[in-house]
């Protein structure tokens, strides 16, 4: 007895100790699991701009733009871009979307002249800052969306005045005028927006339009005690230009420009061009046509030196008409062709034109393709890493459970094993203690004979163009695969775990699909007639049994195969297997 009783503890102490061999080998895998979750990219330098912060985007395009890294640039802004809309983010983040896309916007607007996409990224910037409340990049992007209009106006009018580019103007600067927080950066946005304004007004003589703009921007200087610079300049100008006293306004306008630290040097060549123009257009008013001659052939050189296409074309395009009113034919049509020359240049053989336009868009949309990629299974991993903790914390009940019964199931052993000691003692008989338990014999599965079987009825399925007949029986399968039809039926239900009905229906359905979707045999059929050449009666009837199988009408499945959703049959011999 004291050894049935040892068996006894021995065995249950076994027994919990294989039980917890398994739920600790469960834990180790299930943490584990969220490692192998992790987004398996190829490209640390993606990841990397994928996971910067705020901050980090913000010094990294700074020192892009810096070093003229244009195509470093845009890249990094179309990764930070790809976030919107795609996972919660702080409205820090927002923020830098909305940087982003405004930078997308002026590099297109800028170094590749397309136009179209520069619109497209700048009103999406602009509806961000306008959906989050960010009022300083508004009236920013609102300035920039100005300056596209105008841009884009001058390159399809061949720089003739357009009211709704003036209109534009007004509204941007009253829209910034508003918004102003007497900062110096946002001084300097509405002396460069009244600058444009201005400068355009005297371009086409229509100075007078700009009269309550000129009041309020005075009103402004008040308020905010800037100082006066080049928008002041304009401002004397365009009083002296209203009063007649077009040399007054000629020599205002000759005044040197403050070249502050707000400027680059490429908006300060822009600055000094806008002024000259207008210089230009004030002498041509006071009839000095000589010194306006002179002005725009030195102001042709300087923006030849310094690389200013755009510009450039403004000047040659004035030159051909300075000419043309002075009769001098031959030199007007010199600078109409180099205007031409230049400006086919410009749009077609400019950076834009070199560049592989179709290659650049497939590489950023790979680019966002993958960053989606990445941003699941990065919620893939959180996932996992949930299902793991959660389903650890229930093994760990499992396992504290079953720590408990065995403590019990000690317990009770061992005050069993001291009654079995009183009785031995008392010379008493004992009783078995053990029960032995028996079990069903497991479910008979397929013979060798039905796997054959099976096989050959596989290939009559999958061959025989019978099965398409409305005819087609078991007792025609059983025939073309050499059995019987019990036999058949035997097969049928232990291998596939169906009938022969089940079977068929699948089969047919199969081939249905294959001729719904090939258009160039089957085009011309009725989808009655599709259901007639593989066996079926009524259409009805047919449409029941596709619904049921496919889990769509045979005409929606049709439908969608058409519009490209669809690109192989729904069932796959292995589902039908």
């Amino acid at each position: 007895m004291k050894r049935i009783t040892f068996i006894l503890q021995k065995a249950g102490l076994l027994f919990m100790f294989k039980h917890i061999r398994y739920i600790i080998i469960l834990v180790v895998v299930l943490c584990a699991l969220p490692c192998f979750a992790r987004p398996a990219t190829d490209n640390r330098t993606l990841d990397w701009f994928y996971n910067l912060t705020p901050k980090e985007f913000d010094n990294l395009m700074n020192y892009y733009v810096q070093n003229n890294l244009t195509d470093s640039a845009i890249l990094c802004a179309n990764v930070q871009a790809s976030k919107y809309d795609k996972e919660k983010l702080t409205t820090e983040e927002v923020k830098a979307c909305c940087i982003a896309y405004r930078y997308i916007g002026m590099v297109y607007l800028n170094d590749y002249y397309n136009y179209q996409i520069a619109a497209e990224n700048l009103l999406k910037a602009e509806q961000i800052a306008h959906k989050h409340g960010f009022e300083r990049l508004w009236f920013h992007i609102t300035f920039d969306e100005a300056i596209l209009t105008a841009t884009k106006n001058d390159i399809e009018s061949n720089f003739a005045y357009n009211k709704i580019v003036l209109d534009n103007f007004k509204k941007s600067f009253h829209f910034t005028l508003l918004k102003s927080d007497n900062t110096e950066s946002h001084r300097q946005i509405i002396e460069t927006t009244v600058s444009n304004l201005l400068c355009y007004a005297i371009k086409h003589d229509n100075t007078k339009e700009v009269t309550n703009e000129i009041q309020a921007y005075r009103q402004a200087q008040k308020v905010f005690g800037s100082e006066s610079n080049i928008a002041e300049l304009l401002c004397n100008a365009i009083e002296c230009y209203n009063s007649g006293n077009y040399d007054k306004a000629s020599e205002i306008l000759q005044t040197p420009i403050i070249h502050t630290d707000y400027f680059t040097d490429r908006n300060y060549i822009l600055m000094e061009s806008m002024v000259s123009i207008a210089q230009y257009a004030v002498l041509l008013k006071s009839g000095k046509r000589t010194e306006a001659l002179k002005l725009l052939l030195q102001q042709e050189q300087f923006l030849r030196e310094n690389e200013m296409p755009f510009e450039l074309l403004e000047v040659m395009q004035l030159l051909r008409q300075h000419y043309e009113a002075e009769g001098k034919e031959m030199l007007a049509d010199k600078y109409a062709l180099l205007y031409y020359t230049t400006k086919d240049e410009f749009i077609y053989k400019s950076r834009v034109g070199k560049m592989d336009q179709a290659k650049l868009n497939l590489e950023l949309e790979e680019t966002r393709e993958r960053i989606r990629e990445m941003s699941y299974r990065q919620q893939m991993q959180s996932i996992l890493l949930w299902c793991a903790i959660i389903i650890s914390l229930l093994a760990l009940g499992i396992l504290t459970v079953l720590y408990v019964n065995y403590r019990k199931t000690k317990r009770t052993n061992r005050l069993l094993y001291e009654k079995n000691i009183a009785l031995l003692n008392a010379n008493k008989e004992l009783r078995p203690t053990i029960t032995e338990i028996t079990k069903n014999p497991a479910q008979e599965g397929p013979t060798q004979a039905d796997l054959e079987l099976i096989e050959r009825i596989t290939v009559v399925m999958e061959s025989s163009p019978e099965v398409y007949e409305e005819t087609f029986s078991r007792q025609r399968l059983a025939e073309l695969a050499g059995s019987n039809y019990k036999a058949v039926s035997r097969a049928i239900n232990t291998c596939k775990g169906c009938n022969f009905n089940v079977l068929l229906n699948e089969y047919r359905i199969k081939e249905a699909c294959r001729r719904l979707m090939n258009t160039t045999t089957y085009g011309s059929y009725t989808i009655e007639a599709i259901a007639n050449s593989i066996g079926y009666k009524s259409r009805s009837n047919f449409a029941t049994v596709f619904k049921e199988i496919v889990g769509l009408t045979p005409s929606a499945f049709q439908k969608m195969h058409r519009q490209g959703k669809f690109t192989q049959p729904t069932i796959s011999s292995e589902e039908v297997q």
